[in-house]
C-alpha cells in the first residue's frame, strides 16, 4: 500500500543516513557550546538544575517529600522529569529543524527528512545522564536493580519511534504554516501538567473521577514517563497496561502515516516556502 511505501521511503532515509545524523549531532552540540568555558557540560548543568527548581517547588513548598507510587518522591520525580526533558526538549527542537535548515540543504543532495532526528540525537546523552542521577537517588533509598530495568529498552525504543513520528510531522506542518510552531510551545505547556512528570494523575484526581483519570493517562507522553519509572523503581510490567499500550502504538501510527504522507508531498517545495 501506497501509505506503508511511504513510511518505509522517510525511515529508509533515517537508517542509511545515521551516520550523518550521529555526526550532525555532535558537531551542533560542539558548535552550540564552543565559546563557553564549561562547554558540553552545560548539556548536564541545566536540566539537572531544573530537576532541582521543580523538587524545591513541588517536594517542599507543595509538601510532596513522601513517597508517590510507593517510592521516596525524588526518586520518583528525578526519572520523571528526565524523561519529560528528554521529549520536550526534543519535541520543540525538532519543530523547526526543517524550517531552519531547509535554504543550507535545498540545492544539495541532501536528506532533508534526518535534520528532526538530528536534533533529537543531540538530547540523548544529557538524558542518560540526568536518568543515571534518578537511578542512582533511587538506588540510595534501597531501591535495586531487577528484571524490570530491562523494560526501559522497549520504552526507550519506543520513545525514539515516537519523537521520530512527531518529528516529521512538527516539521513539515511547521514549514507550511509557521505559526504552528507558537501554538506548539502552548500546548505544551499544557501538556506537562497532564504528562505525570512532577505529581501522580489518578492520586490528584481521586476514585471519584478515576475514570476521568483513565483517559487522561492514554497520552504519550504519560505512557512513556510511567514506562520509564516502572522499569527503574520496579513499580509495574509493560503488559499490565495494554490498552495504553495500543492507543500509543495506534497515535504514533497515525502520526507516521500522516507526517511521512505530508513530507514527501511537499519537500520539493520546501525551499519555496520559506
Amino acid at each position: 500500500m501506497q501509505i506503508f511505501k511511504e513510511i518505509w521511503a522517510v525511515l529508509q532515509e533515517q537508517i542509511k543516513y545515521f551516520p550523518v545524523i550521529w555526526r550532525l549531532s555532535q558537531y551542533e552540540t560542539k558548535a552550540k557550546y564552543k565559546d563557553h568555558a564549561l562547554g558540553v557540560l552545560w548539556d548536564i548543568i541545566n536540566p539537572v538544575m531544573q530537576i532541582a527548581t521543580y523538587w524545591v517547588v513541588f517536594g517542599f513548598a507543595m509538601k510532596q517529600h513522601g513517597t508517590t507510587d510507593g517510592v521516596p518522591y525524588i526518586a520518583w520525580l528525578v526519572i520523571g522529569l528526565a524523561v519529560w526533558l528528554f521529549i520536550n526538549t526534543s519535541f520543540m527542537d525538532s519543530t523547526w529543524s526543517i524550517r531552519a535548515n531547509v535554504r543550507q540543504v535545498s540545492k544539495m543532495n541532501f536528506p532533508i527528512s534526518i535534520m528532526p532526528a538530528v536534533r533529537t540525537w543531540i538530547n540523548v546523552l544529557p538524558f542518560f545522564i540526568t536518568l543515571a542521577v534518578g537511578i542512582i537517588i533511587s538506588m540510595s533509598y534501597g531501591i535495586k536493580p531487577t528484571v524490570h530495568w530491562f523494560q526501559f529498552f522497549y520504552y526507550f525504543f519506543a520513545t525514539m519511534v515516537f519523537l521520530h513520528a512527531v518529528g516529521i510531522f512538527n516539521a513539515t506542518i511547521t514549514v507550511l504554516y509557521p505559526d504552528y510552531q507558537q501554538l506548539i510551545q502552548t500546548i505544551m505547556r499544557f501538556v506537562f501538567w497532564m504528562s505525570g512528570a512532577v505529581f501522580d494523575i489518578a492520586s490528584r484526581i481521586g476514585t471519584e473521577h478515576i475514570k476521568a483519570g483513565r483517559i487522561l493517562e492514554m497520552n504519550p507522553f504519560y505512557y512513556l514517563i510511567s514506562g520509564v519509572r516502572d522499569s527503574f523503581l520496579n513499580t509495574g510490567w509493560l503488559w499490565d497496561k495494554p490498552w495504553e499500550t495500543i492507543s500509543f502504538w495506534v497515535f504514533v501510527g497515525l502520526l507516521l502515516i500522516i507526517g511521512s504522507h505530508l513530507h514527501l508531498k511537499f519537500r520539493a517545495y520546501f525551499a519555496d516556502l520559506i
